[in-house]
């Protein structure tokens, strides 16, 4: 027997025009003016749908500003964000809780894979849960919803739709049932600017990391003027990190940005050789990207060029300073300059998987041809890793993915549907989830849960490859591709660049 309210939302989410990528955010004892606030939107500037509408209408696809639409459900005041997350940043949950009662909660799902609940109280992320592996928690206080997460279907258990089960937790924690018709109701809206990053990222308040004289004082004063100090200490994190600091180029660019000077232009060539000769260490490939980013940023007048996050820092400490320098620097930058209002990125924009920045940057140079080939290429090695080529519905759509038509499936709703954990198991082995009982053997079952765990992004991966442009559906397939590959990424990167590179 399945959650009735699970199966309610999975109704919902199935007929909803929103339901593939959104961000629902509910929380108590606040007004519409005052949620809207607190995601950084001007409550004086809210529209009736059909004006929304038309202004959003003139902007191109994937170029929309961010919105939020606003409503009521009880006691509970909702946001919602179709194809947008900001309500599942800490900067703005936190700051709607603290609008109300101190709760709120948000649902979210976008197209590239990321399915994550996120509950806060007390000024704090207290749990983080990813829907699609519910086992994968975080936060302050990670088993604080444990007791209402009982029955319900995360992970397409069931064939529920995960986000289903999310907005069911939902409704466990503040007693309302969502209307079946909630996006047709007449809902008033607004554009959104980007509520700026905390200085500190919340799991790093308190850190004795951040107890280091120069980081406080960083914190202090986050100008214009300490910016070259900001990058010269956090690209001697990098190097230290990387043990990449007694090399020759790379002591001398740090010396140079100690110093407050541009380093020679000459030690260009040095640092490409160093990263040529380092070819098949990522991480340490990684680094001399992001030091010479710090030493001779690349074209444009973006000076955020210099803060690369391509290299991954492994200590701790120094991982946490870093990320405070890149923000502390990344606010003085803003502050200098006159910035008119803007969206927040697009809601995939979520950070990439390790070894994205790596190869990545090719992608741009490549005739499309080449970007479309690549990018089918990748989306049948997802399929491969996921064990999902073999199946008889995916050899059709692989075969129509190699000729370029599109594919044989109605919507993404349907193939979902066939990568539930029940349809996994009766298509792998033939038998219903529910007689497997012991006819498995233990590294069969392990076969068979990464299967099922790695079968939802190796769907969104072929969708990503049908995107008109060729450029943006290389590098949204290569990003979800390497989620898939999680564990294993190495071996993707290693066969793409045998294969292209």
């Amino acid at each position: 027997m399945g959650d009735e309210a699970a199966e309610y939302y999975d109704r919902m989410l199935v007929d909803a025009e929103w339901g593939e990528a959104f961000c629902l955010t509910l929380a108590r004892g606040l007004d519409d003016a005052a949620l809207i606030t607190a995601f950084g939107g001007d409550p004086e500037k809210m529209l009736p749908p059909a004006d929304l509408a038309q202004i959003l209408d003139n902007f191109r696809y994937g170029e929309e500003p961010a919105t939020l639409i606003v409503g009521r459900v009880g006691d509970w005041h909702l946001g919602i964000e179709i194809n947008g997350g900001q309500g599942v940043r800490s900067e703005v949950l936190r700051r709607v809780a603290a609008a109300g009662d101190g709760v709120a909660l948000s649902v979210y799902r976008d197209v590239s894979g990321r399915s994550q609940f996120t509950y806060v109280s007390d000024d704090r992320t207290q749990v983080e849960l990813d829907q699609i592996r519910p086992e994968r928690r975080s936060g302050a206080a990670p088993g604080l919803l444990d007791a209402l997460l009982v029955g319900l279907p995360f992970g397409h258990d069931e064939d529920i739709i995960p986000e289903a089960a999310g907005l069911a937790l939902a409704e466990r924690i503040t007693g309302v049932r969502l209307p079946f018709d909630l996006m047709e109701q007449d809902l008033p809206g607004v554009i959104l600017n980007l509520v700026p990053d905390d200085l500190v990222p919340e799991a790093g308040r308190g850190l004795a990391a951040l107890d280091d004289p120069f980081i406080r004082r960083m914190l202090a004063a986050p100008t214009p003027e300490n910016v070259p100090a900001m990058l010269a200490f956090r690209t001697r994190l990098i190097a230290e990190d990387a043990q990449l600091a007694g090399e020759r180029a790379v002591r001398q660019v740090l010396e140079a940005l100690d110093a407050g000077r541009a380093p020679a232009p000459e030690l260009r060539t040095p640092l490409r050789v160093l990263h040529e000769r380092l070819a098949g260490d990522l991480q340490a490939m990684n680094a001399v990207q992001d030091i010479a980013a710090a030493a001779f940023p690349g074209d444009g007048d973006d000076p955020a060029q210099r803060l690369g996050t391509a290299y991954a820092v492994q200590d701790s400490d120094r991982s946490l300073q870093a990320v405070v320098l890149r923000r502390c620097a990344l606010h003085a930058l803003r502050s200098s300059i006159v910035v008119r209002p803007a969206a927040p990125p697009p809601v995939t924009a979520i950070p990439a998987p390790a070894g994205y920045a790596a190869v990545a940057g090719e992608f741009a140079a490549w005739p499309p041809a080449k970007q479309r080939t690549v990018t089918r290429w990748l989306a049948r090695r997802a399929f491969e890793v996921a064990g999902l080529d073999t199946l008889d519905w995916a050899r059709p759509a692989l075969e129509a993915l190699d000729r370029g038509d599109p594919l044989p499936f109605p919507d993404r709703r349907a193939v979902f549907r066939l990568i539930s954990a029940a349809a996994l198991v009766t298509a792998t082995t033939g038998l219903p989830l529910d007689q497997l009982e012991h006819r498995l053997t233990d590294q069969q079952r392990a076969e068979l849960r990464e299967r099922i765990d790695r079968a939802p992004l190796a769907v969104i991966t072929i969708f990503n490859t049908m995107d008109p442009d060729p450029a943006r559906a290389l590098a949204d397939t290569f990003a979800t591709a390497l989620e898939t590959f999680d564990g294993r990424t190495e071996d993707l990167l290693t066969d793409l660049r045998a294969q292209f590179c």
